[in-house]
């Protein structure tokens, strides 16, 4: 099992995370939209808003589907996640940052990316740990 820390891209559009929220799926949009392409069926996804932490999580479907976004077609490429949760509040940066020290000593990837992965036993250790906040 791999995980992903996914980001709502709420800079970009704050209806971005509103929907992924609403619809219980993960996305990525334009030039990042094939991320999505990468989370197989069972893999744990954290939705991560910039300033506020982890405001969801679940596990994906396996199932890519793409939309349109603003009259682009196939802008957006998202994937339904099941036994979804949306965190009250929000795990800080702070928090998930000594999370992911923990479970991967060498981490040090900036979380401006679309898509961080990670894979066992890193995964695990993440996900037991972000479930706490339950």
């Amino acid at each position: 099992m791999n995980l992903f820390i996914i980001n709502t891209n709420q800079k970009t559009d704050k209806r971005y995370e509103q929907e992924m929220i609403q619809e219980q799926k993960c996305a990525a949009y334009r030039s990042t939209k094939t991320h999505i392409e990468s989370i197989l069926p069972e893999d744990k996804v954290l939705l991560y808003c910039n300033g506020k932490g982890i405001v969801a999580r679940g596990v994906a479907d396996g199932r890519v589907k793409k939309k349109a976004d603003n009259g682009e077609n196939d802008a957006e490429y998202f994937m339904n996640l099941e036994e979804f949760y949306e965190y009250i509040k929000a795990v800080p940066y702070s928090k998930i940052r000594t999370i992911l020290e923990q479970a991967n000593p060498s981490f040090a990837r900036p979380f401006g990316t679309t898509s961080l992965k990670f894979g066992h036993p890193a995964s695990e250790i993440i996900w037991e740990e972000v479930c706490k906040y339950v």
